[in-house]
């Protein structure tokens, strides 16, 4: 009887605190002025608009398998394959040294060369095992004394590669290919790799990202400007893609930093009004230097004489004569290691 007559209290108590909150906010939407409803409504859309678009990357996307992250920061390389497996694998990162250790390079790659046995003449004719190149003499293997696995996953200690247990990277050997996107950062990138959507993602309506160029560096470089300002989406809302098996070279593509964001990213604008793909300052190169840029631009009168002005370009040009004898320049790539 006493607990049945404790729980009655109980819920009596409970049924007056909620008729008392309900007449509370009853009061205060009576007593509050229409200039007040703007204002929290202008906030309310001002916050849902920082938390939908402040703090976002410029996604490039993956159509393939798999693909590798190396995490300098934490000095780790993942591979992430589309099922959502990973293999974690312990590195050792590049440092700057006396006799000619570089920094590690951040960027967007993709592996371009594979062999069991790579020799780095640079650097006393080392032995690297299983070489994995992503960026020119850039890339994951072992060597074949043993003092550098206390350093791996630890702290840098190569001249600029990145280095690897060596069973670990036998099996990292064994499971990519040449072509497999690899990105480099420093634990906050503010531009990420990340896989498709089969079903829903459109490579016709997509940007294809192959070698580097004049033109692809500067539209890279301003994507990541107009990130940090808030206007990526708003001014190119567009999605980029590396196409299976493309090799990104030479040099790769920057991946910035997420701190550099400052300001939220704007909502796109409407179609009637909507801006064109890439900034006006690239209309202005002739159309034949854009090639798969094509299916993005919009077709203005500006693109149409660019055509018009390039194929005249490439019709009047004339096939250049060489001299012979002419001397040639010989460059000769060395693998740090």
């Amino acid at each position: 009887m006493k607990t049945l007559f404790h729980l009655c209290i109980a819920l009596g108590i409970t049924g007056l605190v909620f008729v008392y909150s309900q007449l509370s906010i009853h009061a205060d939407s009576v007593s509050q002025s229409p200039q007040d409803s703007t204002w929290k409504r202008e906030q309310l859309l001002r916050i849902a608009n920082h938390l939908d678009f402040a703090r976002i990357c410029d996604t490039v996307y993956v159509p393939g398998e798999r693909f590798i992250e190396v995490n300098l920061a934490t000095q780790h390389a993942t591979l992430r394959y589309r099922n959502g497996d990973t293999v974690l694998v312990p590195i050792s990162s590049g440092r700057i040294t006396n006799d000619g250790g570089i920094l590690t390079p951040t960027g967007i790659f993709s592996i371009q060369s594979k062999t069991r046995e790579a020799i780095s003449r640079q650097f006393g004719n080392t032995k690297m095992l299983w070489w994995i190149g992503f960026n020119y003499n850039v890339g994951f293997h072992g060597l074949e004394v043993n003092s550098y696995y206390r350093h791996l996953g630890i702290r840098p200690s190569s001249h600029g590669c990145v280095r690897t247990g060596r069973e670990a990277v036998e099996n990292l050997y064994k499971r990519v290919s040449e072509g497999d996107p690899v990105i480099v950062h420093e634990g906050n990138p503010a531009r990420i790799l990340a896989f498709t959507d089969t079903m829903r993602f459109d490579t016709n309506k997509a940007f294809a990202l192959g070698s580097r160029t004049k033109i692809t560096g500067k539209l890279m470089e301003e994507r990541l400007r107009l990130l940090y300002t808030g206007e990526r989406i708003a001014r190119q809302n567009f999605s980029l893609y590396i196409p299976l098996a493309k090799q990104l070279r030479p040099g790769g593509y920057a991946v910035g930093c997420r701190d550099s964001v400052t300001a939220p990213q704007q909502r796109p604008i409407t179609i009637a009004e909507r801006a064109i793909a890439f900034p006006q300052d690239y209309l202005q190169h002739p159309a034949a230097l854009w090639r798969n840029y094509a299916d993005i631009r919009p077709p203005t009168k500006t693109v149409q004489e660019n055509t018009e002005k390039a194929d005249s370009i490439v019709s009047e040009r004339k096939t250049p004569v060489f001299k012979k004898n002419t001397p040639r320049t010989t460059i000769n790539v060395r693998s740090a290691r």
